[in-house]
């Protein structure tokens, strides 16, 4: 393929910034009950879009859409899976993430992946359940777990500590029971 790969090397502190325009949003978000609530919140808006690259696909979060890049993750090619993998680990919060997360989870399950990549996705997935984030791309996660799920990953899963009155404990259960429906194994 032709498709000239990510460079991860200030990715984090990228994420980071954007996750900090974010909670700029939120916190910018309360106040708008008034007009200059409302010009702060806006403001905050536009900068976290423009960061993101909202608007420029080609720049910044939105590469991981390009076709190329998809179609060389279908094929398995190993630094399209690690490009993958390395983006949901970070897991970076921008408008229409959710549904480039679930593009990269679908075509993730459908490949055959080393050990090394099993474990850090088992990481990944237990990081979503316990995330505060909004996740609408959750139920991708849970389906990954037809690849990756073991009987220890089950056991893990079932020993986080999640209060019971708690929203994430759906998550937790989604998870405990797409491992046991999909595998048999509990």
């Amino acid at each position: 393929m032709n498709f000239v790969w990510f460079d991860f090397t200030d990715f984090p502190e990228k994420v980071a910034e954007l996750n900090r325009l974010k909670q700029l949003v939120n916190e910018t978000s309360e106040f708008r009950d008034t007009p200059e609530g409302i010009a702060r919140w806006k403001k905050a808006v536009a900068h976290w879009y423009e960061f993101s690259g909202f608007g420029h696909p080609e720049d910044k979060f939105y590469i991981f859409e390009n076709d190329c890049f998809l179609a060389s993750l279908s094929a398995g090619e190993s630094d399209a899976k690690e490009c993958a993998v390395t983006f949901l680990e970070l897991d970076p919060y921008y408008f229409r993430s959710g549904y480039m997360k679930s593009k990269l989870l679908v075509r993730l399950k459908h490949l055959k992946l080393s050990t090394s990549e099993k474990e850090r996705l088992r990481k990944i997935v237990v990081n979503a359940i316990v995330s505060p984030m909004p996740k609408c791309e959750f139920k991708y996660y849970a389906r990954l777990l037809k690849t990756i799920g073991t009987p220890d990953f089950h056991r893990k899963i079932s020993e986080l500590p999640i209060p019971e009155n708690d929203w994430r404990k759906i998550r937790q259960e989604r998870c405990l029971n797409e491992i046991y429906w999909r595998k048999g194994e509990a």
